[in-house]
């Protein structure tokens, strides 16, 4: 092989492994940012629901609260396991968003708190909707995509028992 096509082999060799990467890169980030996402919104789901169970005026509004309280702390733990898995971090924190949600939440009282809480879950679970439904038509890794599949129809049902609540304590 002479030195020009040896250069040339190189180039493409090169270019070759730097498209896998840039590809590898953009996929390891799209799944980052999905993980993110999902564990951010389930942990304000949790933290919502603890401070529903606690300032609630509403035995259904509290029942609701108690509901995602325990099913997004389970889908939050599969999102870790599915994380940690693939060498991908999962946040420990809420976003500045989710945070001054839970700030205002926690200064309102009786039906006002039932009302702006349900509120919230609406949004909140609309929102979910579309992450999960874009993660389990589009999504590349397997593992994220049946997490998506397998979360979306109790996504799906919060949504709806939220709007039902939304009826009865008012928008």
């Amino acid at each position: 092989m002479n030195t020009r096509s040896g250069h040339l082999f190189l180039g493409v060799l090169t270019l070759g492994l730097l498209t896998v990467m840039t590809r590898a890169a953009a996929a390891e980030s799209g799944e980052q940012i999905f993980i993110t996402q999902a564990a951010i919104g389930g942990m304000a789901e949790v933290e919502m629901g603890k401070l529903a169970g606690a300032k609630a005026s509403s035995s259904e509004v509290k029942q609701f609260a108690a509901q995602m309280v325990s099913d997004h702390t389970k889908a939050n733990e599969q999102l870790e396991k599915i994380a940690t898995g693939k060498s991908l971090k999962a946040p420990s924190t809420l976003d500045a968003g989710d945070k001054a949600k839970i700030e205002m939440l926690s200064k309102k009282t009786g039906a006002e708190f039932d009302k702006a809480y349900v509120q919230a879950q609406v949004a909140g679970h609309e929102r979910m909707q579309q992450l999960l439904a874009a993660e389990a038509t589009n999504g590349k890794d397997a593992d994220l995509k049946m997490f998506a599949e397998k979360t979306l129809p109790t996504v799906k049902e919060h949504y709806q028992m939220a709007m039902d609540l939304q009826a009865k304590v008012g928008k």
